[in-house]
């Protein structure tokens, strides 16, 4: 393929444009090679393959051939995988054959004569065959070896290959475009970029992504990182100190991703999730907040994690119609059907339409949706009630259960046990209870009243346990529980009937 003949200057736009995509391929080659995971290979398969879009993307020979060349090893490490795999089963199976030939036959071991006889004819075919086994093993070794190394071979080749079209593309693209040599991205820079993202301390991160900042101009997905951590650290309570700054840094960083950013992917989690942001630190009445709202719905796609996001801002702009279609597709497909079957709920009780919500009933099914009511709070509250009934009745049968089995005196490891669980699931249990400190506090007292039973498993210690276990879930039913208990009811049922079984 011959470059495309570009006689009139290209403008900075299109030299950016250009950067951006070499960058992304550089992104997506430095990604193949410090990981060669199978789950990012075939990410970077689906980016390029179908993810990609080719109306915006750049049109040149150059980036086609380091694009082929990108899938070509992909497909190659992948079938390199397989391949290690195997060798690693022949190397294991011809092991177990060499171990079973330096057995001797168990007719030899039982045949006729005297016992010394017998045993020096034992001991000298063992003898004979370990010493097969050990030569067959080294042999074995060095085979597999060779074999490995084989692979290991012309992977460093393709990797090589691939590094080496990288570069023959850059030096293709920089001829036709005549780009500032600052808008490459080094594979030093590229590596330090990817550590700086695994670091977990938001406020360290943005110091290693700021420092970095000017070379990375030509790189959009830069920039919304740097802006979310600048974010983490303006929302992070042991910050506040100078937290306040962030806010503006996080905003700057924004700006900066959505004015260089070109849509080369046709669902772009990045962007979309830079949009969501953006908008949790705009004031209640900017303008810009549907815009964003729009363009992240729009590049969204199918990442329900971002979509998720998306209908909770539109429900706050009481934009109810344009909701509708994408909490039916989610729960059709699975994604938090509980939490999407209660929202869809509410809407069809607002628009009266008594029809889709049955139909919603009988596709979600009867646990992830609001009783059918005209006042959607009490239908919420009802659900809960429902729930929360479930949790008392199953949390006073394991207690029951749980008196029993220290009854029949079971091992002090299997009390142990009863005992940790016990305590886990209460754990799981308070996340629910708003930051009730009265159930914080009983959830304690029937803590340390099993930990006295498991120790001394007296009648008096557990009727203790067990009233304290009875009155808890008797107080479970008045007090206040999140939402999200709706959805988690069951998994917290299925906890509790595992215990002490």
């Amino acid at each position: 393929m011959t470059s495309p003949n570009i006689t009139t200057q290209p403008s900075q736009d299109e030299k950016a444009k250009v950067a951006f995509a070499l960058n992304l391929c550089a992104v997506s080659i430095s990604q193949i090679i410090d990981s060669k995971d199978i789950v990012v290979l075939k990410q970077e398969r689906e980016s390029i393959l179908n993810n990609l879009n080719l109306q915006n993307f750049v049109k040149h020979p150059a980036l086609l051939e380091v694009l082929k060349r990108i899938l070509d090893t992909v497909t190659y490490l992948e079938i390199q995988a397989g391949d290690l795999v195997i060798v690693e089963k022949m190397y294991q199976h011809r092991l177990r054959n060499a171990i079973w030939s330096a057995i001797p036959s168990p007719g030899a071991l039982i045949a006729g004569g005297s016992a010394v006889s017998l045993a020096i004819a034992a001991a000298a075919a063992i003898g004979t065959g370990y010493m097969n086994y050990r030569r067959n093993k080294s042999q074995y070794a060095l085979d597999k070896d060779i074999s490995v190394w084989q692979l290991k071979r012309h992977e460093i080749e393709q990797l090589y290959g691939l590094r080496a079209q990288l570069f023959e593309t850059t030096w293709k693209l920089s001829a036709d475009y005549d780009f500032d040599d600052k808008y490459r991205l080094s594979e030093k820079q590229l590596s330090r970029y990817s550590e700086a993202l695994l670091e977990e301390d938001p406020l360290k991160r943005y110091e290693r992504l700021d420092v970095m900042s000017d070379k990375f101009s030509a790189f959009p997905p830069f920039w919304y990182h740097k802006g979310n951590a600048a974010m983490e650290v303006f929302r992070d309570k042991q910050y506040s100190a100078f937290s306040e700054g962030y806010k503006a840094a996080a905003l700057e960083a924004y700006d900066a991703f959505h004015k260089s950013h070109f849509e080369f992917l046709r669902e772009d989690v990045i962007a979309a999730s830079c949009c969501i942001e953006h908008i949790s630190l705009l004031a209640p009445d900017d303008g810009l907040a549907e815009k964003l709202l729009h363009q992240a719905l729009r590049l969204a796609g199918e990442n329900y994690d971002v979509l998720q996001q998306s209908i909770f801002i539109n429900l706050q702009f009481k934009k109810i119609n344009e909701v509708i279609l994408p909490l039916r597709e989610m729960i059709a497909n699975g994604y938090n059907v509980g939490l999407n079957g209660i929202l869809l709920s509410r809407i069809y009780f607002a628009k009266s339409s008594r029809t889709e919500y049955d139909k919603l009933r009988a596709i979600a099914g009867e646990d992830n949706v609001l009783p059918w009511s005209d006042d959607s709070d009490l239908a919420e509250k009802q659900l809960i009630d429902t729930r929360k009934a479930r949790i008392a009745d199953e949390y006073r049968s394991l207690a029951q259960r749980i008196v029993l089995s220290l009854k029949t005196k079971k091992t002090s490891t299997d009390a142990d046990s009863i005992y940790h669980s016990f305590r886990s699931l209460s754990k799981s249990l308070q996340k629910y209870t708003c930051g009730n400190k009265e159930l914080a506090e009983a959830f304690e007292t029937v803590e340390n009243k099993l930990k006295q039973a498991v120790v001394d498993a007296t009648d008096t210690t557990l009727r203790d346990f067990f009233d304290a276990a009875k009155q808890l879930g008797t107080e479970m039913l008045s007090a206040e529980f999140a939402m999200q208990i709706a959805e988690d009811a069951q998994g917290l049922i299925n906890e509790m009937s595992g215990i002490a079984k």
